[in-house]
């Protein structure tokens, strides 16, 4: 069976956008917080987001189930159940308090695809499987992509019972329990989704920029995500003082040695994009004085922070880390204080399959769509290519930026995904 006409599968998906809509109120309804949404990993609340789309999907005819780590899995079956699959779809946790379309737009718009091949009558050659993945966000466990790595089998089993959500201080394994998985079972289980049984991971996602709102563009197709060198629990010791009595060359002065190190380490940034370096990124996301003992009339003893680096080159996240400890190291001696910059944590650069973005800017141009690439930040796309599928992703407007409740997805925008997710999944399904 032949791809479908691209206008009539246009059209397909343009009919389905109130059936998506519906989904993203209905499951907002569910997991709504006092302010924004929260869904924490393995929770009744990403439970309830994949039994709204269960439920969708029953009525398309779709199977559905739960895999051994609690992962949705959507799918349309194909006309060769032994090929390998297509995967789509994206997280259905989200942070606290957070927008109500990062992850899930990726989810229901496998969904949407999959409802407009049946209103088409088409059968996909492969199996055509929506996944709605556990535990994308950090927030919850410490690391990102815990379902992805679990399904991938790149997450030691023994770290179910190590880590622990920061919020409850009950462990991955207890929260997994809680809501039916067999932790022990999995344990025994080999990984489900490997590079022999799937053809490609399509993921769409909101963009968490501004980029394409400033651009005026509906969707771009990024071209790597970004790789990361954090320093989550970063502190610097000195002494407390009487911010009066004591003379600067007498002081061990915390704050005023970690802000010199940001400014050190800004003025790198700066020029490292200024020669060259493409895509970087570096954020304090933390800084903060101990309050059981600051004081507007001490010297800072004690100044916790926090680091984050990103880039599209192991060179310039190689360079942040070594600058990192090298001016540290300076400043502790010239300061006379003591840096701790506790773990360094972070992932390296993932380019996005050529293939596919090449199959994903084809469609964009079949819909009229402007071309538009640049890098992205951390998703689950990065597990799977990592685990030898192609990969490749589908970013849509988002008003406001991300991680918040003003999160602003316009539903046009989502169509605008939803048809180029299409278009790419039947060339690729042919």
């Amino acid at each position: 069976m032949s791809a479908p006409n691209p206008a009539a599968l246009s059209d397909a998906i343009e009919r389905r956008l109130a059936f998506a809509d519906g989904l993203f109120q209905a499951i907002r309804e569910r997991t709504k917080d006092s302010v924004g949404v929260t869904r924490p990993a393995w929770s009744q609340q990403d439970q309830v987001a994949g039994e709204v789309l269960i439920e969708a999907a029953n009525g398309l005819g779709i199977e559905a189930s739960w895999d051994a780590a609690g992962n949705l899995l959507l799918t349309l079956a194909g006309r060769d159940r032994t090929a390998p699959g297509i995967l789509t779809g994206s997280h259905l946790d989200s942070v606290p308090t957070g927008g109500h379309y990062d992850g899930l737009a990726g989810a229901i718009a496998g969904l949407t695809v999959q409802a407009a091949f049946r209103d088409l009558g088409h059968v996909p050659t492969p199996d055509l499987t929506t996944i709605g993945i556990r535990g994308e966000e950090s927030v919850w466990y410490g690391i990102a992509y815990v379902g992805s790595r679990l399904a991938v089998g790149s997450l030691p089993h023994a770290q179910l019972s190590t880590l622990k959500r920061g919020d409850s201080g009950l462990t991955l394994a207890q929260h997994m329990q809680a809501v039916g998985v067999d932790v022990d079972a999995l344990g025994k289980t080999a990984p489900w989704i490997t590079a022999r049984n799937t053809k490609a991971f399509l993921e769409l996602h909101i963009e968490q920029a501004p980029i394409l709102v400033n651009e005026g563009l509906p969707v771009a197709i990024p071209t790597v995500i970004r790789g990361n060198v954090r320093f989550p629990y970063a502190r610097c010791t000195g002494r407390y003082d009487h911010s009066g009595a004591t003379p600067r060359i007498h002081r061990s002065d915390a704050l005023l040695a970690v802000v010199e190190l940001l400014r050190e380490l800004d003025e790198f940034w700066i020029a490292s994009e200024a020669a060259g370096a493409p895509d970087t990124v570096f954020t304090v996301g933390k800084l903060f004085t101990d309050a059981a003992h600051h004081a507007m009339t001490k010297v800072p003893g004690r100044v916790d922070f926090t680091l984050n680096f990103g880039g599209t080159t192991q060179d310039f996240l190689d360079a942040c880390r070594e600058r990192t400890h090298a001016g540290a190291r300076r400043l502790a001696a010239l300061r006379h204080v003591d840096f701790d910059l506790g773990e360094c944590v972070g992932s390296d650069p993932t380019p996005l399959d050529p293939g596919l973005r090449r199959a994903l800017l084809a469609a964009g141009r079949q819909l009229g769509l402007a071309e538009r690439e640049f890098a992205t930040v951390g998703h689950d796309a990065s597990i799977f290519a990592r685990a030898g599928i192609p990969s490749a992703m589908i970013l849509v407007r988002n008003d406001h930026g991300s991680h918040n409740p003003d999160e602003a997805m316009d539903m046009a925008d989502f169509g605008a995904g939803a048809k180029l997710l299409a278009l790419a999944i039947a060339k690729l399904a042919d």
